[in-house]
């Protein structure tokens, strides 16, 4: 790429940060502006970055080849508007993303639900088999230094394929996983049939001689995969798959099982994470393993020390008989799979779940099965609802939630304020309770919050 000056629109968020560093390494000049200072934003600046604090038409000039901006800077930004002004070069975050790594060995994890963690397994795997491979993940994760991209000289290239706004779309794989197919972003997409309509555009983007791993439980991929002229590698709890995950079971606070084939059986596969759907995101990691030619004892050494990325079902604290779980969960079948994985670990306790809804279209799509799944815990705190890109909608609001919770006897609360909820919290919590913060949002910030106070007692 012969341009070497980069600014970011928005380089704060996990997947711009990931592609500055890429190109701070590749020796490129890099500017970028967010809204406000972060963890993420001050280690770019040690890296060599120069940040803005807010958007301003200030903060581009001339001298820049490359203005990369995410689908959420309106069309009114002010940086976005001087650089079409200046006739500077454009580009979409996923348009840059797909310039860095298409030219590589590309190894793309979708899904709904699982990308990150799956991401991360794969591309952890890869840097235990010796293989140098560039990775972009969405989410810090401890193996990188708790960045979000690591930088490798290897043939190789793990990706993170998000599918809001299409985004994936500007990617083509040697490898594309899918691990599972779900109702959401219906801010963006019609419908479940459009959403599935685009999971299979993408896997048709792969490279001739690619090769599809999916999850053979999931039905919505089941609807369209058949259709596929490339090599298909299922993977699963059923009879079905190809690859078939047995003798499931936990162990203390992780899992153990096997992974069968028509011909072998791999056996003792620990991993320290909780969940049935860790099992499945470690065994779309097995079957990118095998199509690689990593040796079995690789994996599993890879995978039995595999820590997981920050804010997915993480335990932060464990004092006092009490346990804090902080968990990116913000979609019903996520909060299943949390809280299915928690119960299943902690036979006795009290589980005890803060919740903050994810966007005013999730909740008013979803506020009934958020409520069924929310259901499961012994306590649910309910927050107002995270707008993150979005305004409000009249009549959709976190209460929407909390009236359903109370038609299933549910043992509900709706917290007007972060600081009723701390408080609330601080003068609850016993000994044996569990407590989870789940949310896509700030919620992650109380959780720190909540833990500074009790451990400060």
């Amino acid at each position: 790429m012969k341009d070497r000056r980069i600014h970011f629109i928005g380089i704060g968020g996990i997947g711009m940060s990931g592609l500055a560093e890429y190109f701070l390494h590749s020796g490129f000049k890099v500017s970028g502006s967010d809204l406000s200072e972060s963890h993420i934003t001050k280690r770019l600046e040690s890296l060599g970055a120069v940040l803005y604090s807010g958007h301003s038409e200030q903060n581009v000039n001339g001298d820049v080849d490359i203005v990369v901006y995410t689908s959420a800077a309106k069309e009114d930004n002010p940086e976005l508007v001087k650089a079409k002004n200046l006739g500077l070069k454009l580009m979409k975050r996923a348009e840059m993303l797909g310039k860095v790594v298409n030219e590589r060995f590309l190894i793309a994890v979708s899904g709904t639900h699982g990308k990150t963690t799956t991401t991360a397994m794969i591309g952890k795997l890869l840097i235990d088999a010796g293989l140098d491979p560039l990775i972009f993940v969405g989410g810090n994760f401890e193996l990188l230094g708790g960045a979000a991209s690591r930088f490798g000289s290897g043939k190789y290239a793990v990706v993170e394929a998000d599918e809001y706004d299409r985004s994936f779309l500007t990617l083509k794989p040697d490898i594309a996983v899918i691990t599972n197919i779900d109702e959401d972003h219906l801010d963006i997409y019609k419908d479940l049939s459009e959403i599935k309509l685009t999971f299979r555009k993408f896997c048709e983007l792969s490279k001739p001689d690619g090769k599809i791993i999916y999850c053979g439980d999931d039905n919505n991929i089941q609807d369209f995969i058949s259709k596929l002229r490339y090599e298909k590698i299922a993977y699963g709890f059923g009879e079905e798959n190809y690859l078939r995950i047995n003798g499931f079971k936990t162990e203390g606070a992780g899992i153990s099982y096997s992974i069968m084939n028509s011909k072998s059986s791999y056996n003792d596969i620990h991993l320290d994470l909780i969940g049935k759907h860790n099992v499945l995101n470690s065994a779309a990691c097995f079957a990118v393993s095998k199509v690689l030619g990593i040796d079995f004892e690789t994996y599993k050494n890879s995978i039995a020390n595999f820590k997981t990325v920050d804010r997915r079902l993480q335990l932060k604290y464990d004092k006092g008989g009490i346990k804090v779980y902080d968990d990116y969960a913000h979609h019903p079948k996520e909060i299943a799979s949390s809280l299915e994985g928690l119960k299943e670990l902690y036979k006795s306790g009290r589980l005890v779940v803060v919740f903050q809804p994810h966007l005013y279209s999730r909740t008013k799509e979803l506020y009934k099965s958020f409520a069924n799944e929310l259901a499961k815990a012994d306590e649910i705190i309910l927050l107002d609802i995270y707008p993150a890109r979005e305004k409000p909608i009249e009549g959709i609001s976190s209460k929407l939630v909390l009236n359903e919770l109370k038609k299933l006897f549910a043992n509900a609360e709706y917290m007007q304020s972060k600081e009723a909820a701390i408080t609330y919290l601080k003068e609850n919590s016993k000994p044996g309770n569990i407590i989870v913060f789940q949310g896509a949002g700030d919620v992650t910030e109380l959780c720190s919050q909540f833990i500074k106070i009790i451990d400060s007692k």
